[in-house]
Protein backbone atom coordinates (compact mmCIF):
# COMPACT_ATOMS: atom_id res chain seq x y z
CA UNK A 1 0.00 0.00 0.00
CA UNK A 2 2.85 2.39 0.75
CA UNK A 3 4.15 2.30 -2.86
CA UNK A 4 0.70 3.24 -4.21
CA UNK A 5 0.48 5.93 -1.57
CA UNK A 6 3.79 7.33 -2.81
CA UNK A 7 2.27 7.95 -6.26
CA UNK A 8 -0.76 9.60 -4.64
CA UNK A 9 1.46 11.77 -2.46
CA UNK A 10 3.40 12.89 -5.53
CA UNK A 11 0.22 14.06 -7.27
CA UNK A 12 -1.05 15.71 -4.12
CA UNK A 13 2.29 17.40 -3.48
CA UNK A 14 2.28 18.95 -6.94
CA UNK A 15 -1.14 20.56 -6.58
CA UNK A 16 -0.67 21.54 -2.95
CA UNK A 17 2.56 23.32 -3.85
CA UNK A 18 0.51 25.51 -6.16
CA UNK A 19 -1.96 26.20 -3.33
CA UNK A 20 0.91 26.93 -0.96
CA UNK A 21 2.51 29.33 -3.45
CA UNK A 22 -0.78 31.19 -3.85
CA UNK A 23 -1.18 31.41 -0.08
CA UNK A 24 2.37 32.65 0.44
CA UNK A 25 1.82 35.35 -2.19
CA UNK A 26 -1.53 36.35 -0.69
CA UNK A 27 -0.34 36.74 2.91
CA UNK A 28 1.68 39.97 2.40
CA UNK A 29 -0.95 41.44 0.10
CA UNK A 30 -3.74 40.86 2.60
CA UNK A 31 -1.66 41.64 5.71
CA UNK A 32 -3.15 38.63 7.49
CA UNK A 33 -2.64 38.32 11.23
CA UNK A 34 -4.11 36.71 14.32
CA UNK A 35 -5.29 37.70 17.77
CA UNK A 36 -3.44 34.77 19.34
CA UNK A 37 -0.84 36.22 21.77
CA UNK A 38 1.71 33.41 21.29
CA UNK A 39 1.59 33.89 17.53
CA UNK A 40 2.11 37.64 17.83
CA UNK A 41 5.04 37.06 20.19
CA UNK A 42 6.64 34.57 17.79
CA UNK A 43 6.22 36.95 14.86
CA UNK A 44 7.98 39.71 16.76
CA UNK A 45 10.85 37.48 17.87
CA UNK A 46 11.42 36.08 14.36
CA UNK A 47 11.27 39.59 12.90
CA UNK A 48 13.93 40.83 15.33
CA UNK A 49 16.11 37.78 14.65
CA UNK A 50 16.04 38.43 10.90
CA UNK A 51 17.80 41.74 11.44
CA UNK A 52 20.49 40.30 13.72
CA UNK A 53 23.64 38.27 12.95
CA UNK A 54 22.89 34.59 12.33
CA UNK A 55 25.42 33.59 14.98
CA UNK A 56 23.12 35.09 17.62
CA UNK A 57 19.89 33.47 16.44
CA UNK A 58 20.17 30.71 19.01
CA UNK A 59 19.69 33.25 21.82
CA UNK A 60 16.82 35.66 21.02
CA UNK A 61 15.51 38.15 23.57
CA UNK A 62 12.02 39.10 24.65
CA UNK A 63 10.63 41.97 22.55
CA UNK A 64 9.73 45.20 24.37
CA UNK A 65 6.29 45.40 25.94
CA UNK A 66 5.85 41.73 26.88
CA UNK A 67 5.48 40.24 30.35
CA UNK A 68 9.13 39.19 30.57
CA UNK A 69 12.49 40.70 29.66
CA UNK A 70 15.94 39.41 28.88
CA UNK A 71 16.85 36.13 27.13
CA UNK A 72 13.93 34.19 25.69
CA UNK A 73 14.14 30.70 27.19
CA UNK A 74 10.51 29.57 27.06
CA UNK A 75 11.37 27.09 24.31
CA UNK A 76 14.30 26.29 22.03
CA UNK A 77 14.68 28.49 19.00
CA UNK A 78 13.41 26.01 16.37
CA UNK A 79 10.06 27.64 15.58
CA UNK A 80 11.74 30.96 14.74
CA UNK A 81 14.41 29.72 12.33
CA UNK A 82 12.38 29.31 9.14
CA UNK A 83 10.47 32.63 9.51
CA UNK A 84 13.70 34.48 10.28
CA UNK A 85 15.36 32.88 7.24
CA UNK A 86 12.43 33.77 4.97
CA UNK A 87 12.55 37.36 6.20
CA UNK A 88 16.32 37.44 5.69
CA UNK A 89 15.74 36.36 2.09
CA UNK A 90 13.35 39.23 1.48
CA UNK A 91 9.90 37.90 2.39
CA UNK A 92 7.86 40.40 4.48
CA UNK A 93 9.05 39.74 8.03
CA UNK A 94 5.69 40.21 9.74
CA UNK A 95 4.12 37.56 7.47
CA UNK A 96 6.99 35.05 7.35
CA UNK A 97 5.84 33.02 10.36
CA UNK A 98 2.34 32.65 8.87
CA UNK A 99 3.86 31.48 5.58
CA UNK A 100 5.92 28.90 7.48
CA UNK A 101 2.77 27.68 9.21
CA UNK A 102 1.08 27.20 5.82
CA UNK A 103 4.08 25.14 4.70
CA UNK A 104 3.79 22.94 7.80
CA UNK A 105 0.12 22.35 7.04
CA UNK A 106 0.76 21.36 3.43
CA UNK A 107 3.60 18.98 4.30
CA UNK A 108 1.48 17.39 7.03
CA UNK A 109 -1.34 16.69 4.57
CA UNK A 110 1.11 15.03 2.19
CA UNK A 111 2.90 12.90 4.77
CA UNK A 112 -0.16 11.86 6.75
CA UNK A 113 -1.65 10.14 3.69
CA UNK A 114 1.56 8.24 3.17
CA UNK A 115 1.58 7.19 6.83
CA UNK A 116 -2.11 6.24 6.85
CA UNK A 117 -1.48 3.85 3.96
CA UNK A 118 0.13 1.50 6.49
CA UNK A 119 -3.37 0.71 7.78
CA UNK A 120 -5.87 2.22 5.37
CA UNK A 121 -6.89 1.60 1.78
CA UNK A 122 -6.07 4.07 -1.02
CA UNK A 123 -9.42 5.88 -0.95
CA UNK A 124 -9.35 6.08 2.85
CA UNK A 125 -5.83 7.48 2.93
CA UNK A 126 -6.53 10.00 0.19
CA UNK A 127 -9.70 11.19 1.94
CA UNK A 128 -7.54 12.43 4.80
CA UNK A 129 -6.06 15.01 2.42
CA UNK A 130 -9.29 16.99 2.51
CA UNK A 131 -11.17 15.79 5.58
CA UNK A 132 -8.39 16.72 8.02
CA UNK A 133 -8.64 20.28 6.72
CA UNK A 134 -12.22 20.38 8.02
CA UNK A 135 -11.49 19.47 11.62
CA UNK A 136 -12.52 22.14 14.15
CA UNK A 137 -8.89 22.35 15.32
CA UNK A 138 -7.77 23.06 11.75
CA UNK A 139 -10.04 26.10 11.59
CA UNK A 140 -8.64 27.37 14.88
CA UNK A 141 -5.00 27.05 13.76
CA UNK A 142 -5.30 27.82 10.05
CA UNK A 143 -3.38 31.11 10.27
CA UNK A 144 -1.09 30.98 13.28
CA UNK A 145 2.58 31.48 14.09
CA UNK A 146 2.91 29.13 17.05
CA UNK A 147 4.44 25.69 17.38
CA UNK A 148 1.58 23.22 17.09
CA UNK A 149 1.42 22.73 13.33
CA UNK A 150 5.18 22.18 13.21
CA UNK A 151 4.88 19.67 16.06
CA UNK A 152 2.32 17.61 14.13
CA UNK A 153 4.48 17.72 11.00
CA UNK A 154 7.61 16.51 12.79
CA UNK A 155 5.63 13.84 14.64
CA UNK A 156 4.15 12.47 11.41
CA UNK A 157 7.58 12.60 9.74
CA UNK A 158 9.16 10.63 12.61
CA UNK A 159 6.39 8.02 12.49
CA UNK A 160 6.64 7.67 8.72
CA UNK A 161 10.40 7.27 8.95
CA UNK A 162 9.96 4.61 11.64
CA UNK A 163 7.50 2.72 9.45
CA UNK A 164 9.47 2.96 6.20
CA UNK A 165 12.79 2.11 7.84
CA UNK A 166 11.44 -1.37 8.54
CA UNK A 167 12.07 -2.12 4.87
CA UNK A 168 14.72 0.45 3.89
CA UNK A 169 17.18 1.62 6.51
CA UNK A 170 17.84 4.95 4.80
CA UNK A 171 14.47 6.17 6.06
CA UNK A 172 15.99 6.22 9.55
CA UNK A 173 17.21 9.70 8.59
CA UNK A 174 13.59 10.82 8.41
CA UNK A 175 12.94 9.40 11.87
CA UNK A 176 15.94 11.23 13.29
CA UNK A 177 15.05 14.49 11.50
CA UNK A 178 11.49 14.36 12.82
CA UNK A 179 12.51 13.71 16.42
CA UNK A 180 15.26 16.33 16.40
CA UNK A 181 12.81 18.81 14.89
CA UNK A 182 10.32 18.08 17.68
CA UNK A 183 12.86 18.85 20.38
CA UNK A 184 14.13 22.01 18.67
CA UNK A 185 10.57 23.31 18.37
CA UNK A 186 8.89 22.05 21.54
CA UNK A 187 11.75 21.39 23.92
CA UNK A 188 11.13 18.94 26.74
CA UNK A 189 7.64 18.09 25.46
CA UNK A 190 9.27 17.07 22.18
CA UNK A 191 10.82 14.16 24.06
CA UNK A 192 7.43 12.46 23.79
CA UNK A 193 8.32 11.83 20.15
CA UNK A 194 10.43 8.69 20.76
CA UNK A 195 7.70 7.33 23.05
CA UNK A 196 5.10 7.86 20.32
CA UNK A 197 7.30 6.09 17.77
CA UNK A 198 7.73 3.21 20.21
CA UNK A 199 3.94 2.98 20.58
CA UNK A 200 3.70 2.78 16.80
CA UNK A 201 6.03 -0.20 16.70
CA UNK A 202 4.39 -1.89 19.68
CA UNK A 203 0.93 -1.68 18.11
CA UNK A 204 2.08 -2.42 14.55
CA UNK A 205 1.58 -5.92 13.22
CA UNK A 206 4.84 -7.39 11.87
CA UNK A 207 3.05 -8.71 8.76
CA UNK A 208 5.61 -9.48 6.03
CA UNK A 209 8.09 -6.87 7.23
CA UNK A 210 9.93 -7.38 10.55
CA UNK A 211 9.91 -4.73 13.25
CA UNK A 212 13.59 -5.09 14.23
CA UNK A 213 14.79 -2.54 11.69
CA UNK A 214 12.19 -0.07 12.97
CA UNK A 215 13.52 -0.39 16.52
CA UNK A 216 17.07 0.07 15.26
CA UNK A 217 15.98 3.22 13.41
CA UNK A 218 14.34 4.55 16.55
CA UNK A 219 17.43 3.85 18.68
CA UNK A 220 19.60 5.74 16.21
CA UNK A 221 17.13 8.65 16.20
CA UNK A 222 17.22 8.84 20.00
CA UNK A 223 21.01 9.04 19.83
CA UNK A 224 20.66 11.87 17.29
CA UNK A 225 18.31 13.72 19.66
CA UNK A 226 20.82 13.34 22.49
CA UNK A 227 23.61 14.77 20.34
CA UNK A 228 21.35 17.63 19.21
CA UNK A 229 20.55 18.57 22.82
CA UNK A 230 24.24 18.54 23.78
CA UNK A 231 25.17 20.60 20.72
CA UNK A 232 22.37 23.09 21.40
CA UNK A 233 23.50 23.66 24.97
CA UNK A 234 27.13 24.05 23.93
CA UNK A 235 26.25 26.49 21.13
CA UNK A 236 24.03 28.55 23.44
CA UNK A 237 26.75 28.79 26.07
CA UNK A 238 29.25 29.81 23.40
CA UNK A 239 26.92 32.53 22.12
CA UNK A 240 25.87 34.16 25.43
CA UNK A 241 28.10 32.66 28.11
CA UNK A 242 25.11 31.28 30.02
CA UNK A 243 23.34 27.89 30.10
CA UNK A 244 20.02 27.28 28.41
CA UNK A 245 18.86 23.94 29.82
CA UNK A 246 19.01 24.84 33.51
CA UNK A 247 16.81 27.96 33.42
CA UNK A 248 14.55 26.44 30.76
CA UNK A 249 13.86 23.18 32.59
CA UNK A 250 13.53 24.96 35.91
CA UNK A 251 10.80 27.21 34.59
CA UNK A 252 8.90 24.64 32.52
CA UNK A 253 8.91 21.83 35.09
CA UNK A 254 8.33 24.26 37.93
CA UNK A 255 5.20 25.72 36.35
CA UNK A 256 3.89 22.25 35.53
CA UNK A 257 4.24 21.17 39.16
CA UNK A 258 2.33 24.12 40.68
CA UNK A 259 -1.02 22.84 42.05
CA UNK A 260 -4.22 24.81 41.49
CA UNK A 261 -6.22 23.16 44.26
CA UNK A 262 -5.69 21.51 47.62
CA UNK A 263 -8.07 18.74 46.53
CA UNK A 264 -5.41 16.94 44.52
CA UNK A 265 -7.39 13.92 43.30
CA UNK A 266 -10.46 15.98 42.43
CA UNK A 267 -8.29 18.43 40.50
CA UNK A 268 -6.62 15.64 38.51
CA UNK A 269 -10.04 14.16 37.71
CA UNK A 270 -11.18 17.59 36.54
CA UNK A 271 -8.08 17.88 34.35
CA UNK A 272 -8.85 14.48 32.81
CA UNK A 273 -12.43 15.45 31.98
CA UNK A 274 -11.20 18.81 30.65
CA UNK A 275 -8.82 17.15 28.18
CA UNK A 276 -11.29 14.43 27.18
CA UNK A 277 -13.73 17.19 26.26
CA UNK A 278 -11.09 18.62 23.94
CA UNK A 279 -10.47 15.20 22.41
CA UNK A 280 -14.19 14.90 21.73
CA UNK A 281 -14.62 18.38 20.19
CA UNK A 282 -11.52 19.33 18.24
CA UNK A 283 -11.57 16.23 15.92
CA UNK A 284 -15.41 16.30 15.76
CA UNK A 285 -17.35 14.49 14.28
CA UNK A 286 -14.74 11.82 13.64
CA UNK A 287 -14.11 11.45 17.38
CA UNK A 288 -17.63 10.01 17.61
CA UNK A 289 -16.92 7.61 14.74
CA UNK A 290 -13.77 6.46 16.52
CA UNK A 291 -15.68 5.97 19.76
CA UNK A 292 -18.32 3.92 17.94
CA UNK A 293 -15.62 1.74 16.39
CA UNK A 294 -13.99 1.13 19.77
CA UNK A 295 -17.29 0.14 21.36
CA UNK A 296 -18.40 -2.10 18.48
CA UNK A 297 -18.05 -5.86 18.54
CA UNK A 298 -15.47 -5.69 15.79
CA UNK A 299 -13.48 -3.05 17.65
CA UNK A 300 -10.71 -5.43 18.64
CA UNK A 301 -10.19 -6.61 15.07
CA UNK A 302 -10.50 -3.07 13.77
CA UNK A 303 -7.81 -1.92 16.18
CA UNK A 304 -5.38 -4.26 14.52
CA UNK A 305 -6.50 -3.43 10.99
CA UNK A 306 -6.78 0.35 11.07
CA UNK A 307 -4.37 1.60 13.67
CA UNK A 308 -6.98 2.22 16.36
CA UNK A 309 -4.69 0.58 18.88
CA UNK A 310 -1.98 3.13 18.19
CA UNK A 311 -4.38 6.08 18.34
CA UNK A 312 -5.86 4.90 21.63
CA UNK A 313 -2.37 4.45 23.09
CA UNK A 314 -1.32 7.90 21.85
CA UNK A 315 -4.43 9.49 23.32
CA UNK A 316 -3.92 7.73 26.64
CA UNK A 317 -0.31 8.87 26.78
CA UNK A 318 -1.03 12.56 26.15
CA UNK A 319 -4.25 12.86 28.13
CA UNK A 320 -2.94 10.84 31.05
CA UNK A 321 0.37 12.70 31.23
CA UNK A 322 -1.01 16.23 30.94
CA UNK A 323 -3.88 15.54 33.31
CA UNK A 324 -1.25 15.18 36.04
CA UNK A 325 -0.31 18.84 35.65
CA UNK A 326 -2.73 21.60 36.61
CA UNK A 327 -1.21 23.83 33.92
CA UNK A 328 -3.73 23.14 31.16
CA UNK A 329 -3.92 24.23 27.52
CA UNK A 330 -5.64 22.95 24.39
CA UNK A 331 -2.34 22.92 22.52
CA UNK A 332 -0.57 20.51 24.89
CA UNK A 333 -2.30 17.50 23.35
CA UNK A 334 -2.42 18.90 19.80
CA UNK A 335 -1.16 15.72 18.02
CA UNK A 336 -4.06 13.77 19.54
CA UNK A 337 -6.62 15.80 17.63
CA UNK A 338 -5.16 14.86 14.25
CA UNK A 339 -4.62 11.23 15.24
CA UNK A 340 -8.21 10.85 16.46
CA UNK A 341 -9.52 12.73 13.43
CA UNK A 342 -7.61 10.48 11.02
CA UNK A 343 -8.56 7.21 12.73
CA UNK A 344 -12.18 8.32 13.10
CA UNK A 345 -12.34 9.21 9.42
CA UNK A 346 -11.11 5.77 8.40
CA UNK A 347 -13.56 4.11 10.81
CA UNK A 348 -16.45 6.17 9.39
CA UNK A 349 -15.52 5.30 5.80
CA UNK A 350 -15.60 1.62 6.70
CA UNK A 351 -18.80 1.75 8.75
CA UNK A 352 -21.02 3.99 6.59
CA UNK A 353 -21.38 2.97 2.92
CA UNK A 354 -23.07 6.24 1.94
CA UNK A 355 -20.21 8.28 3.34
CA UNK A 356 -17.72 6.05 1.57
CA UNK A 357 -19.65 6.55 -1.66
CA UNK A 358 -19.33 10.32 -1.30
CA UNK A 359 -15.60 9.95 -0.63
CA UNK A 360 -15.17 7.75 -3.70
CA UNK A 361 -16.92 10.29 -5.90
CA UNK A 362 -14.81 13.12 -4.54
CA UNK A 363 -11.71 10.94 -5.00
CA UNK A 364 -12.08 11.42 -8.75
CA UNK A 365 -10.87 14.98 -8.13
CA UNK A 366 -7.94 13.88 -5.99
CA UNK A 367 -5.43 15.68 -8.20
CA UNK A 368 -6.87 19.11 -7.41
CA UNK A 369 -9.48 18.65 -4.66
CA UNK A 370 -7.34 19.02 -1.50
CA UNK A 371 -5.43 21.96 -2.97
CA UNK A 372 -8.64 23.74 -4.01
CA UNK A 373 -10.09 23.17 -0.55
CA UNK A 374 -6.90 24.53 1.04
CA UNK A 375 -7.23 27.77 -0.93
CA UNK A 376 -10.97 28.04 -0.28
CA UNK A 377 -10.60 27.61 3.47
CA UNK A 378 -7.77 30.13 3.58
CA UNK A 379 -9.92 32.63 1.69
CA UNK A 380 -12.86 32.02 4.04
CA UNK A 381 -10.60 32.49 7.05
CA UNK A 382 -9.40 35.83 5.75
CA UNK A 383 -12.92 36.92 4.79
CA UNK A 384 -14.37 35.91 8.14
CA UNK A 385 -11.68 37.48 10.27
CA UNK A 386 -10.05 40.39 8.49
CA UNK A 387 -12.84 41.52 6.17
CA UNK A 388 -16.08 40.59 7.99
CA UNK A 389 -14.62 40.96 11.51
CA UNK A 390 -16.41 37.85 12.76
CA UNK A 391 -15.75 37.07 16.43
CA UNK A 392 -13.76 34.10 17.70
CA UNK A 393 -16.12 31.37 18.92
CA UNK A 394 -15.16 29.18 21.89
CA UNK A 395 -17.28 26.50 23.54
CA UNK A 396 -15.45 27.17 26.82
CA UNK A 397 -12.63 29.42 28.01
CA UNK A 398 -9.14 27.85 28.13
CA UNK A 399 -9.01 27.98 31.93
CA UNK A 400 -12.44 26.46 32.60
Amino acid sequence: MLDAASDTATILATTLRVALAATVLALPALRVGTRDPDSRLHVQIATRMAGEPVAGWIAPSWPPGWYMRGPYREHPVGIFLLPALLARLGYPADQAAYAANALYQVLTLILVQRLAAAFAGPVEARALGWLLQLLPIAFTYRVRANQEQAVVLFMVAALLGTELSRARRRWALLTASGLVGLVLVKGVLGLLGPVVCALWLLTRRPAAVPLRAGWTSLAGAVAAVTLAVVAYEATYRLAVGEPFLGPYLGRQLGLAAVPRSEAVLAQKAHNLVWYLGRVLWFPFPWSLALLAAVLSRSGRTEARASGLGFVLALTGLYVGLFSLSDRRADRYIFPVYYAVGAAGTVAALRAWPRFRGVAERLDRWRAVGPAALFLLLFALHVAGGRLLRLPTIKLWPPDS
